[in-house]
């Protein structure tokens, strides 16, 4: 498969495409709303820029700054991160000292900011996730030192928009010392149903665990190991993979195993696609489809095929689902933005 990867044929007009922006920048995260509008965020240094589409990715708006954030975590799926509820938005994005601040769009189109976390300065490794429901509930979930300085899982739910926040909920932490303190969460929701995936560190191994609530959080169930096998090791893998819900409640997902990527559900069989990291998913109507980086390129495939496509030159793709038959995926290359719809 390795060999294979090697000696893939690359499409010419992936070579030919172009960024999106004039303005550099670092870790794009996109959502969808209601009404189909593509939004996207990313990092440029201290600074938070915004941007839309409203014809499904061939073009988007100029990007506007939403705020500056002294000491932004950005860099290794560390970076600001978007969700869309009935056409309210939010962006997160957490500072070096530790902290989790959520901007909202107020009625004058002007950012506004507030802070997620209940106990100051306790989100040092600086990773984050948030998803959101038709219902205007926003869910964000994030690495947490609090009480024995040991990273856990918290999450918090604001069900006005943004405006306030619930107090802060423990959703996993380790029977042991810590998760894994290196990973990028995620986090999926539909209605009621949210699906988390993290990764775990019990007995030396770093798998990939999903945790899953079916009352909007209020309350988790036992964490499920992904995958047949194990990963024992002493070092950071830098490496969260992505899940996705399926029309019928099914969790699809992707994830790493040593240099290795693997789909599975929670139940079943892992299925082996090939080298790779970073990867990102979704389940459209023909099937679930995949993204990641391998060898500095970004590479994509459906679970159906076998052949994977170069999308070109890139690293950390994220791939969001426009309607049941499209996605868009966008990635980082050289301090520029770029994308593609699929």
């Amino acid at each position: 498969m390795l060999k294979f990867l090697f000696c893939l044929l690359i499409s010419p007009l992936a070579w030919a495409q172009v960024s999106l922006f004039n303005t550099k920048g670092q870790q794009p995260d996109i959502c969808l709303d209601k009404s189909g509008k593509i939004e996207l965020v990313f990092g440029q240094k201290n600074k938070l820029f915004y941007s839309f589409s409203l014809d499904q990715g061939k073009h988007f708006s100029e990007p506007s700054l939403v705020d500056s954030l002294v000491g932004l975590h950005l860099g290794a799926s560390r970076g600001p991160r978007i969700a869309s509820s009935n056409k309210l938005t939010i962006i997160t994005a957490v500072d070096k000292s530790g902290n989790i601040y959520a901007f909202r769009k107020s009625g004058n189109n002007v950012w506004v900011k507030n802070r997620v976390n209940d106990i100051p300065e306790i989100a040092k490794e600086g990773f984050n996730a948030i998803a959101a429901n038709e219902k205007h509930q926003f869910t964000v979930i994030w690495l947490d030192l609090r009480n024995n300085q040991k990273n856990k899982l918290m999450s918090s739910t604001s069900v006005d928009g943004g405006k306030t926040w619930q107090k802060n909920q423990l959703v996993y932490a380790s029977p042991e010392s810590s998760i894994c303190e290196c990973c990028q969460p995620n986090i999926m929701m539909k209605d009621g149903h949210i699906a988390i995936m993290f990764r775990n560190w019990l007995q030396g191994a770093r798998d990939m665990y999903v945790i899953q609530s079916q009352d909007g959080g209020k309350s988790f169930g036992q964490a499920q190991k992904l995958g047949m096998g194990t990963w024992v090791l002493n070092a950071c893998p830098m490496d969260g993979g992505s899940l996705d819900i399926a029309p019928n409640g099914e969790i699809v997902s992707v994830w790493r195993r040593a240099e290795n990527l693997y789909t599975s559900g929670i139940q079943g069989e892992e299925k082996l696609v090939g080298p790779g990291k970073n990867a990102s998913t979704v389940m459209l109507s023909s099937g679930q489809w995949i993204t990641w980086s391998h060898m500095g390129q970004i590479f994509l495939k459906s679970n159906k095929t076998d052949d994977p496509k170069s999308l070109g030159n890139g690293k950390f793709p994220i791939m969001k689902a426009i309607n049941a038959q499209q996605a868009y995926i966008v990635w980082e290359n050289q301090g520029q933005i770029f994308g593609q719809v699929l």
